[in-house]
Protein backbone atom coordinates (compact mmCIF):
# COMPACT_ATOMS: atom_id res chain seq x y z
CA UNK A 1 0.00 0.00 0.00
CA UNK A 2 1.64 3.55 -0.58
CA UNK A 3 0.26 5.09 2.62
CA UNK A 4 -1.14 8.21 1.02
CA UNK A 5 -3.92 9.23 3.57
CA UNK A 6 -1.03 8.56 6.55
CA UNK A 7 -1.76 11.48 9.26
CA UNK A 8 -5.00 12.02 7.84
CA UNK A 9 -8.12 11.84 9.92
CA UNK A 10 -10.98 10.54 8.06
CA UNK A 11 -14.98 10.71 9.48
CA UNK A 12 -17.23 8.59 7.33
CA UNK A 13 -21.28 8.23 8.37
CA UNK A 14 -22.99 4.97 8.31
CA UNK A 15 -19.59 3.26 8.11
CA UNK A 16 -20.38 0.40 10.18
CA UNK A 17 -21.68 -1.77 7.29
CA UNK A 18 -22.21 -1.88 3.24
CA UNK A 19 -20.07 1.28 0.98
CA UNK A 20 -19.23 2.63 4.27
CA UNK A 21 -17.29 -0.26 5.60
CA UNK A 22 -15.22 -0.78 2.37
CA UNK A 23 -14.43 2.92 2.49
CA UNK A 24 -13.02 2.62 5.89
CA UNK A 25 -11.65 -0.36 5.09
CA UNK A 26 -9.21 0.86 2.52
CA UNK A 27 -8.72 4.60 4.10
CA UNK A 28 -7.25 2.25 6.82
CA UNK A 29 -5.03 0.28 4.53
CA UNK A 30 -3.48 3.88 3.06
CA UNK A 31 -2.92 4.70 6.48
CA UNK A 32 -5.97 6.91 7.63
CA UNK A 33 -7.04 7.77 11.31
CA UNK A 34 -10.68 6.68 10.36
CA UNK A 35 -13.98 7.81 12.87
CA UNK A 36 -17.45 6.15 12.17
CA UNK A 37 -20.93 7.65 12.58
CA UNK A 38 -23.28 5.50 12.76
CA UNK A 39 -26.58 4.68 14.93
CA UNK A 40 -26.34 1.08 14.55
CA UNK A 41 -23.22 -1.20 15.37
CA UNK A 42 -20.67 -2.47 13.31
CA UNK A 43 -21.34 -5.95 11.13
CA UNK A 44 -17.97 -6.62 12.16
CA UNK A 45 -15.62 -4.12 14.04
CA UNK A 46 -12.60 -3.41 12.08
CA UNK A 47 -9.34 -2.55 13.91
CA UNK A 48 -8.18 1.18 13.30
CA UNK A 49 -11.86 2.55 13.35
CA UNK A 50 -13.27 4.44 16.22
CA UNK A 51 -17.02 3.97 16.22
CA UNK A 52 -18.86 6.64 17.58
CA UNK A 53 -22.33 6.62 17.90
CA UNK A 54 -24.27 9.43 16.22
CA UNK A 55 -27.78 9.78 14.67
CA UNK A 56 -26.83 12.42 11.56
CA UNK A 57 -30.07 14.07 11.20
CA UNK A 58 -29.79 15.33 14.43
CA UNK A 59 -27.48 18.59 15.02
CA UNK A 60 -26.68 17.94 18.73
CA UNK A 61 -26.24 14.45 17.85
CA UNK A 62 -23.54 15.34 15.08
CA UNK A 63 -22.04 18.23 16.87
CA UNK A 64 -21.38 15.71 19.37
CA UNK A 65 -19.54 13.34 17.16
CA UNK A 66 -17.39 15.82 15.59
CA UNK A 67 -16.50 17.28 19.22
CA UNK A 68 -15.18 13.59 19.98
CA UNK A 69 -13.22 13.68 16.81
CA UNK A 70 -11.74 17.20 17.81
CA UNK A 71 -10.86 15.11 21.66
CA UNK A 72 -9.39 12.21 19.69
CA UNK A 73 -7.45 13.10 16.65
CA UNK A 74 -7.22 17.17 16.81
CA UNK A 75 -8.42 17.78 13.77
CA UNK A 76 -10.45 16.53 10.15
CA UNK A 77 -9.61 16.21 6.58
CA UNK A 78 -11.85 13.70 5.57
CA UNK A 79 -15.26 13.42 5.00
CA UNK A 80 -17.64 11.08 3.54
CA UNK A 81 -21.36 11.25 3.83
CA UNK A 82 -22.51 7.94 2.89
CA UNK A 83 -25.51 7.17 6.07
CA UNK A 84 -28.32 6.11 4.70
CA UNK A 85 -31.84 4.71 4.86
CA UNK A 86 -34.64 3.38 2.43
CA UNK A 87 -38.83 3.50 2.76
CA UNK A 88 -40.59 2.41 -0.55
CA UNK A 89 -43.89 3.62 -1.30
CA UNK A 90 -46.11 4.81 -4.35
CA UNK A 91 -46.72 8.74 -3.28
CA UNK A 92 -50.00 8.01 -1.84
CA UNK A 93 -49.44 5.76 0.31
CA UNK A 94 -46.04 7.17 1.51
CA UNK A 95 -46.54 8.35 5.11
CA UNK A 96 -44.89 11.77 6.51
CA UNK A 97 -42.98 9.86 9.36
CA UNK A 98 -41.31 7.82 6.63
CA UNK A 99 -40.59 11.27 4.15
CA UNK A 100 -38.72 12.64 6.98
CA UNK A 101 -36.41 9.70 8.26
CA UNK A 102 -35.49 9.51 4.68
CA UNK A 103 -34.46 13.49 4.10
CA UNK A 104 -33.29 13.42 7.12
CA UNK A 105 -30.80 10.94 7.11
CA UNK A 106 -29.61 11.42 3.72
CA UNK A 107 -30.16 15.21 3.13
CA UNK A 108 -30.24 16.95 6.44
CA UNK A 109 -27.72 14.64 7.93
CA UNK A 110 -25.29 15.62 4.64
CA UNK A 111 -25.72 19.08 5.90
CA UNK A 112 -25.22 19.29 9.09
CA UNK A 113 -21.69 17.12 8.94
CA UNK A 114 -20.87 18.85 5.83
CA UNK A 115 -21.05 22.03 7.92
CA UNK A 116 -19.13 20.72 10.93
CA UNK A 117 -15.98 19.58 8.56
CA UNK A 118 -16.12 22.78 6.90
CA UNK A 119 -15.99 24.80 9.64
CA UNK A 120 -12.95 23.28 10.85
CA UNK A 121 -11.18 22.46 7.59
CA UNK A 122 -11.71 26.29 6.82
CA UNK A 123 -10.44 27.04 10.72
CA UNK A 124 -7.15 25.31 10.53
CA UNK A 125 -6.26 26.45 7.01
CA UNK A 126 -4.69 23.35 5.50
CA UNK A 127 -7.78 22.42 2.98
CA UNK A 128 -9.82 18.93 2.86
CA UNK A 129 -11.81 16.46 0.88
CA UNK A 130 -15.41 15.52 1.10
CA UNK A 131 -17.01 12.97 -0.44
CA UNK A 132 -20.69 12.89 -0.70
CA UNK A 133 -22.63 9.32 -1.79
CA UNK A 134 -25.60 10.28 -3.72
CA UNK A 135 -27.55 7.74 -6.37
CA UNK A 136 -28.30 7.01 -9.81
CA UNK A 137 -31.92 7.59 -7.89
CA UNK A 138 -31.19 11.47 -8.40
CA UNK A 139 -30.57 10.98 -12.07
CA UNK A 140 -33.61 8.44 -13.30
CA UNK A 141 -36.80 7.80 -11.99
CA UNK A 142 -37.55 4.61 -9.86
CA UNK A 143 -40.88 3.77 -8.92
CA UNK A 144 -41.53 4.26 -5.20
CA UNK A 145 -38.12 6.27 -4.07
CA UNK A 146 -39.64 9.74 -3.90
CA UNK A 147 -38.11 10.75 -0.76
CA UNK A 148 -34.84 8.92 -1.64
CA UNK A 149 -34.67 10.68 -4.96
CA UNK A 150 -35.66 14.08 -4.10
CA UNK A 151 -32.77 13.45 -0.99
CA UNK A 152 -30.25 12.01 -3.98
CA UNK A 153 -31.09 14.86 -5.98
CA UNK A 154 -30.57 17.50 -3.01
CA UNK A 155 -27.15 15.77 -1.69
CA UNK A 156 -26.00 16.57 -5.38
CA UNK A 157 -27.16 20.12 -5.39
CA UNK A 158 -25.47 20.84 -1.77
CA UNK A 159 -22.59 19.18 -3.58
CA UNK A 160 -21.93 21.48 -6.13
CA UNK A 161 -22.84 24.87 -3.22
CA UNK A 162 -20.64 24.09 -1.07
CA UNK A 163 -17.60 23.22 -3.57
CA UNK A 164 -18.17 26.63 -4.87
CA UNK A 165 -18.36 27.96 -1.71
CA UNK A 166 -15.10 26.34 -0.17
CA UNK A 167 -12.78 26.44 -2.69
CA UNK A 168 -10.41 28.97 -2.07
CA UNK A 169 -10.14 27.44 0.96
CA UNK A 170 -8.71 24.14 -0.83
CA UNK A 171 -11.70 22.05 0.67
CA UNK A 172 -13.03 19.83 -2.08
CA UNK A 173 -16.60 18.63 -2.19
CA UNK A 174 -18.14 16.18 -4.81
CA UNK A 175 -19.86 13.26 -4.89
CA UNK A 176 -20.12 9.52 -6.59
CA UNK A 177 -23.47 8.19 -7.49
CA UNK A 178 -23.72 4.72 -7.19
CA UNK A 179 -25.90 2.23 -8.88
CA UNK A 180 -26.64 -1.30 -7.46
CA UNK A 181 -24.51 -2.01 -4.86
CA UNK A 182 -24.59 -5.43 -2.59
CA UNK A 183 -25.81 -4.10 0.45
CA UNK A 184 -28.13 -3.94 3.39
CA UNK A 185 -30.43 -1.45 1.37
CA UNK A 186 -30.09 -3.73 -1.41
CA UNK A 187 -31.60 -6.77 0.90
CA UNK A 188 -33.88 -4.81 2.07
CA UNK A 189 -36.00 -4.13 -1.27
CA UNK A 190 -35.17 -7.47 -2.10
CA UNK A 191 -36.70 -8.83 1.28
CA UNK A 192 -39.57 -6.46 0.83
CA UNK A 193 -40.28 -7.47 -3.01
CA UNK A 194 -39.45 -3.84 -4.65
CA UNK A 195 -36.27 -5.13 -5.99
CA UNK A 196 -35.63 -8.13 -8.19
CA UNK A 197 -32.00 -8.94 -8.60
CA UNK A 198 -32.39 -10.34 -12.09
CA UNK A 199 -34.67 -7.13 -13.04
CA UNK A 200 -31.14 -4.92 -12.47
CA UNK A 201 -28.71 -7.12 -14.13
CA UNK A 202 -30.84 -7.24 -16.97
CA UNK A 203 -30.81 -3.45 -17.58
CA UNK A 204 -26.90 -3.12 -16.63
CA UNK A 205 -24.82 -3.43 -19.52
CA UNK A 206 -21.87 -5.27 -17.28
CA UNK A 207 -24.72 -7.82 -16.37
CA UNK A 208 -24.13 -7.66 -12.40
CA UNK A 209 -24.25 -5.78 -9.01
CA UNK A 210 -21.32 -4.05 -7.45
CA UNK A 211 -19.74 -4.89 -4.73
CA UNK A 212 -19.09 -2.33 -2.11
CA UNK A 213 -15.40 -1.93 -2.66
CA UNK A 214 -16.15 -0.73 -6.26
CA UNK A 215 -18.45 2.20 -5.11
CA UNK A 216 -15.45 2.85 -2.17
CA UNK A 217 -12.89 3.02 -4.50
CA UNK A 218 -14.04 6.01 -6.46
CA UNK A 219 -15.08 8.08 -3.23
CA UNK A 220 -11.09 7.15 -1.79
CA UNK A 221 -9.66 8.54 -5.08
CA UNK A 222 -11.69 11.58 -4.97
CA UNK A 223 -10.77 12.34 -1.20
CA UNK A 224 -7.01 11.88 -2.28
CA UNK A 225 -4.65 14.44 -3.24
CA UNK A 226 -5.30 12.96 -6.62
CA UNK A 227 -8.34 14.63 -7.37
CA UNK A 228 -6.86 17.51 -6.41
CA UNK A 229 -8.19 19.63 -9.15
CA UNK A 230 -11.48 17.94 -9.00
CA UNK A 231 -14.85 19.65 -7.18
CA UNK A 232 -18.53 20.12 -7.37
CA UNK A 233 -18.79 16.62 -9.27
CA UNK A 234 -20.84 13.72 -9.12
CA UNK A 235 -18.90 10.73 -10.76
CA UNK A 236 -21.77 8.24 -11.46
CA UNK A 237 -20.29 4.02 -10.60
CA UNK A 238 -22.96 1.94 -11.99
CA UNK A 239 -21.49 -0.15 -14.16
CA UNK A 240 -23.68 1.69 -17.17
CA UNK A 241 -26.97 1.52 -16.08
CA UNK A 242 -28.39 5.32 -16.46
CA UNK A 243 -26.91 5.02 -20.18
CA UNK A 244 -28.86 2.08 -20.92
CA UNK A 245 -31.21 3.64 -23.81
CA UNK A 246 -32.95 -0.41 -24.23
CA UNK A 247 -33.64 -3.20 -21.85
CA UNK A 248 -33.77 -5.39 -24.25
CA UNK A 249 -31.45 -5.54 -27.59
CA UNK A 250 -31.49 -7.62 -30.22
CA UNK A 251 -29.26 -10.46 -30.56
CA UNK A 252 -27.75 -9.28 -33.32
CA UNK A 253 -27.03 -6.05 -31.76
CA UNK A 254 -25.40 -7.44 -29.02
CA UNK A 255 -22.15 -6.67 -28.37
CA UNK A 256 -19.99 -9.89 -28.58
CA UNK A 257 -18.40 -11.02 -25.26
CA UNK A 258 -14.76 -10.62 -24.30
CA UNK A 259 -12.52 -13.38 -25.12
Amino acid sequence: MSGEFSGKVAAITGAARGIGDAVAARLIEEGATVFSLDLGDPDDARDGVTYLTANVGDAASVADAFRQIDDMAGHIDILVNNAGVQRVNLAENMTPEDWHLVLDTHLTGTFLCCAEAIRRMRARGKGGAIVNVASVAAIVGIPGRGPYSAAKAGVEGLTRVYATETAAANIRVNAVAPGSTRTKLIDQGIKDGSIRSEWQEERIPMGRLAEPREIADPIVYLASDRASYVTGQTLVVDGGWTVQGMVHIADWLQPPASG
